[in-house]
């Protein structure tokens, strides 16, 4: 299922026990990870909580940066703001049309922006990683209609951490 004709695909970093972050930050530190998810994203309209923003401490470069929250008052230098996630997708559409990337939005987090637009993912781009972290955030369970139509193994030189690049799709 689809956004208004886009496909929207989750892009994300998750340990053996689907955490995606500890303390309001990544658990682990895979250069080649960032490299992926960069080329996924670069050119096009990324959607994400707050929390991941403050996370990162700054917009995303050579991207249109939507920041979702609750709080009517909060803004950050170079994001748009919406204060839902329907109204987020829905203002990104005009925006994804004049992307480099015009038919995909990428929802890049937190946890509870992921489980609330799982229903709606066309695609995931997923970066296995071989830990358990233990951390407080999580992605949720990937649902059966999901299916793995790519895959390629890794191993972090720097740091030896395992790790898979996979693509899912309905």
């Amino acid at each position: 299922m689809s956004f208004q004709n886009l496909e929207v695909v989750h892009v994300v970093a998750m340990d053996q026990q689907h955490c995606i972050g500890k303390g309001n930050d990544l658990p682990w530190h895979i250069s080649a990870d960032l490299k992926h998810f960069k080329e996924i994203t670069q050119g096009g309209v990324v959607v994400m909580g707050r929390k991941t923003l403050e996370s990162m401490g700054r917009t995303l470069p050579k991207r249109v940066n939507w920041v979702i929250t609750r709080d009517t008052s909060w803004s950050f230098e170079g994001t748009k703001v919406a204060y839902s996630i329907e109204d987020a997708l829905t203002q990104a559409v005009a925006d994804v049309a004049t992307s480099d990337k015009p038919t995909s939005i990428f929802i890049i987090g937190g946890g509870e922006i992921f489980k609330q637009t799982l229903d709606i993912a066309d695609r995931l781009e997923l970066t296995h990683v071989e830990l358990d972290v233990q951390g407080d955030a999580h992605y949720p369970e990937i649902p059966s209609n999901f299916k793995k139509v790519a895959s390629e193994q890794h191993i972090d030189d720097k740091t030896n951490i395992a790790f898979e690049f996979a693509t899912y799709r309905k």
